[in-house]
């Protein structure tokens, strides 16, 4: 999983560091990374604690880290919820 790798690395992390924090082994860590091991619900949630991001992000399935947007963005939103079907 190139997501968990890169995000192991712009931390300045070994596999054996994330290994340590995740209480495995660095083969472990490895399999992840490859693709050649699932990784479990749990540890899904603790890698997205550590990393500060979402299982989406994690998994590859977003291109954003975090669910939290903007002030601007916010208020777009809400200027498009309180718009018409014309203004929309």
């Amino acid at each position: 999983m190139n997501r968990l790798r890169e995000l192991r690395s712009a931390r300045g992390w070994r596999q054996a560091d994330l290994a340590q924090i995740l209480s495995t082994k660095p083969q472990t860590v490895s399999r992840y990374e490859k693709g050649d091991r699932d990784i479990d619900s749990e540890t899904v949630c603790r890698l997205c604690d550590i990393f500060g991001c979402t299982a989406d992000y994690l998994l590859g399935r977003s291109e954003l880290p975090t669910n939290e947007i903007s002030d601007e963005e916010a208020e777009l939103v809400l200027a498009f919820r309180g718009a018409d079907d014309r203004a929309r």
